[in-house]
């Protein structure tokens, strides 16, 4: 990967960071897998996780220089001038699920984020922010780290539960 532009500034707050606990935890109720909790270390690797992907354009970093035994979803979204919330970084992750075969129970590259946003042995999460004025418009990138990680081969029948 390499580094074309400085990292965007950090933009998460406390009410982000809730309200997208809240929209991811409402999804996993859905799927039977319990609440995650926030973790405060694991949000500074998110935060640090972020400013990192938004050197690079739109999604283009994908999940280069990941820590083992972490899981990631990575969101990019540009805007008129605003910060996007964590909701939409869950609903398009969630939004996913039309991509997921649960009968085959398996990885599919087109609902990753998806299973692990779902994933029910995966207990805990870091939220992180980053926005500002990209080179063509306002650009905010958000990461949830996972841990335990989730879409672990074998173990998607256990873990990505039907509504």
């Amino acid at each position: 990967m390499s580094t074309t532009r400085a990292a965007l500034p950090d933009s998460t707050t406390d009410a982000f960071q809730a309200e997208a606990l809240a929209a991811a935890n409402a999804d996993r109720a859905r799927h039977h897998a319990p609440a995650l909790v926030l973790d405060s270390d694991l949000s500074k690797y998110a935060m640090e996780r972020a400013a990192s992907r938004s050197q690079s354009e739109k999604l283009s970093a994908g999940h280069s220089g990941l820590r083992d035994g972490t899981g990631e979803n990575i969101f990019w979204g540009g805007s008129s001038g605003e910060p996007r919330p964590g909701s939409d970084a869950v609903k398009s992750w969630y939004d996913e699920i039309g991509n997921y075969d649960f009968d085959k129970a398996q990885f599919s590259p087109n609902a990753g984020h998806f299973t692990q946003l779902v994933w029910k042995s995966s207990t805990r999460v870091g939220i992180g922010r980053v926005s500002g004025q990209g080179p063509e418009f306002y650009e905010t990138y958000i990461v949830f780290v996972f841990e335990p990680p989730g879409n672990m081969e074998g173990e998607f029948a256990d873990n990505v539960l039907r509504i």
